[in-house]
């Protein structure tokens, strides 16, 4: 598919995700929008398409659907395992407000943290190291990085898990409550294994082969998943959660958010981008440079 359409496709499903749960609440004292019929289906979906897109036009088709990949397969297994045993989030269940299931976990789930996973990969890259993408460095850099992308991603479950697990609509139950709006501290230790683990396995994956980009990776393309990240950060504080999230939420994703704007300032543009001949000989480079590794071993 060719990359202007990729990036088309992940600049109007944000566009939506912004419209339908930024705008259309700020604006709707002083002017009626229309509305878009079910909301919040619309939107799970919307940024979902969102990170795919953004993520195949600046990692490139074969990392971004292993990114895909790897956080379907590591979220699911850590979610069934987790309401089967109550050991990685504490004692819970799913509910059937989310559909179909696989296992004990709604086929949902899995591509919902994919949603934010992403998002939350590029903050954290701008703030360690003033670019979107790429894990340079040794194995000590990679485990770092791996934690503030997971502390980053799971700022987010501080905001959405007290919504989410409340109300006539609630999509999980925990059956012995907890501290933190009846949530136990057990969980959001479990959120960031999960996805450290998440991140690590791609990380190793990236340090050992580097994304290219379909693209030249503007500054406007670049501050389109903080605006993803930022855009969650207001639905969940201040539109479908408890009134505490008015300043919880804020605090917990507004800081990181706020970090990685201030880092891309010093983001240096890339001059140009690869050609796709270039890229298919950058790829049979590292190819090559492989087998004699392994001939070598």
């Amino acid at each position: 598919m060719n990359r202007r359409i990729i990036l088309g496709i992940a600049v109007a499903s944000l566009t939506v995700f912004v419209y339908t749960g930024v705008l259309t609440p700020l604006l709707r004292p002083l002017i009626a929008l229309p509305e878009v019929p079910g909301t919040v289906p619309v939107r799970t979906f919307a940024i979902l398409i969102f990170s795919i897109g953004h993520a195949i036009f600046a990692l490139g088709w074969r990392h971004a659907l292993a990114f895909f990949a790897i956080t379907g397969v590591v979220s699911w297994g850590y979610e069934h395992v987790g309401v089967a045993t109550g050991l990685v989030y504490g004692n819970y269940y799913y509910t059937d407000v989310l559909g179909p299931k696989l296992g004990h976990v709604p086929l949902l789930i899995p591509l919902a943290w994919f949603m934010m996973i992403y998002p939350s990969y590029v903050i954290a890259n701008l703030i360690a190291h003033d670019h979107p993408t790429g894990s340079p460095g040794g194995m000590l850099r990679l485990l770092w990085l791996g934690v503030l992308s997971g502390m980053i991603m799971t700022a987010w479950d501080l905001v959405v898990d007290p919504f989410l697990t409340s109300g006539p609509h609630a999509a999980w139950v925990w059956v012995d409550g907890g501290p933190y709006f009846g949530i136990p501290v057990q969980n959001f230790v479990g959120w960031l294994l999960t996805t450290f683990t998440v991140y690590l396995i791609y990380r190793l994956l990236e340090s050992w082969r580097p994304p290219i980009p379909m693209g030249r990776l503007s500054r406007w393309i670049v501050v389109l998943p903080l605006i993803a990240y930022g855009s969650m950060m207001f639905v969940n504080s201040f539109e479908i959660s408890p009134q505490a999230m008015h300043v919880i939420g804020p605090f917990v994703m507004g800081l990181p958010l706020v970090m990685a704007l201030t880092r891309l300032t010093y983001y240096r543009v890339p001059s140009a981008v690869p050609t796709p001949r270039a890229r298919q000989s950058i790829a049979a480079y590292d190819d090559l440079a492989t087998s004699m590794r392994i001939r070598q071993g």
